[in-house]
């Protein structure tokens, strides 16, 4: 019933529309928990990325709202988080289970199964690592996008989704006040923070949307796809094939 009822929006041109209603009251469901619980979300993220010798550190919304409103995004429905490649140990999954992550989605590259992104999930919350890439004086981190004509399920079975390169500067991370937790974040905040969202990053837009901005974001050639864990695919190991060059 469901992939009728799909095929019959994407005909009548409703699919998007459909799904960007589902996703906003989803994204209201989840930003109420989120303000009640993240917090402790955060502050167990930390602990255990930080006892395996990882700097996870505070990126896209989540720096945003640290840096500008001194707290969470008022509508953001997850935490962001960013970890160097070069740091992520082999038994990253092992060590977020026993605390408490279950993990729910991942999105790579299906030529390398380099791991791009990984979601998890903590007692209802969301919380999103994005890997970070070097490039000469960069780090850099891959965005997955919507398929151009397709939805999800058929564009993850067939020739995947297109994606961006989302580039800021290298920097050092130092731990900083948030809402009572020191949290690392990169010292160098306000160029990323440009790099992601453009010289007016300190005026809020609920429905901001990287194509309305010239941000350091280019598309690339590489389609990425989704394993999802909680419909019982294997995960892959983040470790394995993060260290190395992509291609664009």
């Amino acid at each position: 019933m469901r992939d009728l009822l799909v095929k019959i929006a994407l005909r009548l041109g409703l699919y998007q529309k459909a799904v960007a209603c589902i996703n906003r009251f989803k994204f209201e469901i989840q930003a109420r928990r989120m303000h009640k619980n993240g917090l402790s979300m955060l502050a167990a993220a930390d602990k255990v990325l930080s006892d395996m010798g990882i700097r996870p550190f505070l990126t896209y919304g989540g720096l945003l709202g640290a840096y500008r409103d001194h707290g969470f995004i008022s509508y953001d429905p997850d935490i962001d988080l960013g970890i160097l490649v070069a740091e992520i140990p082999d038994n990253l999954h092992t060590k977020m289970e026993e605390a408490g992550f279950r993990l729910f989605r991942q999105s790579y590259i299906k030529a390398t199964n380099t791991v791009l992104e990984e979601t998890y999930l903590y007692k209802k919350l969301h919380l999103d690592i994005f890997y970070y890439f070097t490039e000469g004086n960069d780090f850099y981190s891959v965005i997955p996008r919507k398929h151009e004509t397709k939805e999800w399920k058929e564009a993850n079975c067939t020739d995947g989704f297109p994606t961006d390169r989302s580039y800021v500067p290298a920097s050092e991370f130092e731990r900083r006040e948030f809402m009572g937790l020191n949290i690392y974040m990169p010292v160098k905040t306000d160029e990323w923070l440009r790099a992601i969202y453009s010289d007016s990053y300190m005026t809020p837009v609920k429905n901001w949307n990287a194509k309305d901005y010239k941000t350091r974001i280019i598309h690339t050639t590489q389609r990425c796809y989704r394993r999802l864990i909680d419909q019982g695919e294997t995960p892959l190991n983040p470790s394995s094939a993060a260290i190395g060059n992509i291609n664009k």
